[in-house]
């Protein structure tokens, strides 16, 4: 595992060009480290836990190489980590891991950490990867002061906790478009930080949903619901915005939305089409239905101006807007025998009888009258008409 870590290494951690802000944070952490029962360093003793350890906190590991008879690793048990405030850093905000080179079995484990001289401290992320290296015996304050860099470096801030937190609220309140918000800020950074691994889970989560809904828009498509598949990708773009299945959605939604649009032209042009020929064989209530029809649905297109001009056309002039008027009563005494011949088939005469009359009184003297009264006479003369 370390011989990975060291590939992961980042040489120069520990380089004098640092932000004032940073340094001001880093000291900030050291004086709000609240106190602490232990009067000594827990030192773990083995790696492998201590690592585990350290990923289960999210905190750094710092690991302490040295032998029982070196002098200056004496001198730094004695002098810095016999600091209370350093032991209270150590113990609440690390995993300290003490390894003694001459201890049997840990020969390989020093030379995987290529340590040199003795004592050694390296700084490690919760996850293993090498931050810094200090060789020798360093005072406490500059001890402190790398130590507070790691915490800088790999802790998790406040901001990256409380936006998890929310985002997880916002899931479960169903704002799924704030939570993918938020947890895209909170794993900006690229690390690895064991609130970032939960963001990353949570957001692989929100990508299925987002899959699921991008799947049944493209059914729609298939089967040639063309509007409802527009509106479902609508939907997935206002629902889960940023993820990967929200920007394919976007080109099919671009691509059907050109298809309708193509389509829509065509059914208008189709309508003026007929529109035209019901003017030139004088059906002119159907030439005003399709006029009006392109108006309402394709007002959008060149085709409605052109719908409106025929239709001005037809009802500027007096002779075709009476034909047009006889057209409409033709259709509706048409509607009203059918729906005499209806209620007679439900048994009920008297009220296809209301229906003929108004034939009758509405449109005398026309074949639909002469054909309301011969229904009426045979009604009439139908046993027992009248008590019925």
């Amino acid at each position: 595992m370390f011989a990975t870590t060291h590939r992961l290494a980042v040489r120069g951690f520990f380089t004098p060009k640092r932000s004032p802000i940073r340094l001001c944070s880093a000291l900030l952490i050291v004086l709000l480290v609240p106190a602490a029962r232990a009067e000594e360093i827990q030192w773990r003793r083995d790696y492998s836990s201590a690592l585990k350890e350290a990923a289960q906190k999210g905190a750094p590991l710092v690991v302490n190489v040295g032998t029982v008879e070196c002098f200056w690793c004496k001198k730094l048990d004695a002098g810095p980590f016999a600091d209370p405030a350093l032991i209270r850093l150590l113990n609440e905000r690390c995993v300290p891991l003490k390894i003694d080179a001459n201890a049997p079995g840990n020969a390989y484990l020093v030379e995987a950490l290529r340590v040199q001289s003795y004592p050694t401290l390296i700084f490690a992320s919760y996850d293993g990867n090498i931050l810094g290296y200090q060789e020798g015996f360093l005072e406490t304050e500059a001890l402190t002061e790398k130590i507070t860099k790691v915490l800088v470096a790999v802790a998790t801030p406040d901001w990256m906790q409380r936006d998890f937190e929310f985002a997880t609220k916002a899931i479960l309140e169903g704002d799924s478009a704030k939570a993918i918000s938020l947890l895209k800020n909170v794993v900006e950074d690229g690390k690895n930080r064991p609130v970032q691994t939960k963001a990353r889970t949570l957001l692989a989560q929100l990508e299925a949903r987002a899959s699921e809904q991008a799947s049944k828009a493209r059914d729609l498509a298939d089967k040639g619901k063309t509007t409802e598949a527009i509106e479902a990708l609508e939907q997935l773009n206002k629902s889960f915005p940023g993820t990967l299945a929200a920007r394919r959605g976007g080109l099919l939604k671009a691509e059907l939305v050109s298809r309708f649009a193509d389509e829509r032209k065509k059914q208008a042009t189709e309508l003026l089409r007929l529109a035209r020929e019901d003017y030139k064989s004088q059906q002119f209530l159907c030439a005003l239905d399709r006029c009006e029809e392109i108006r309402s649905r394709y007002a959008d297109l060149s085709e409605a101006s052109e719908a409106e001009k025929l239709a001005g056309e037809i009802k500027d002039n007096p002779e075709w807007t009476r034909k047009a008027a006889d057209q409409l009563g033709e259709r509706l005494c048409g509607l009203y025998l059918s729906m005499a011949d209806s209620l007679l088939k439900k048994g009920q005469p008297q009220q296809a009888v209301f229906y003929l009359e108004r034939i009758q009184t509405l449109f005398p003297n026309t074949r639909h009258a002469d054909l309301a009264s011969a229904k009426l006479n045979r009604l009439r003369g139908t046993p027992d008409f009248d008590k019925k």
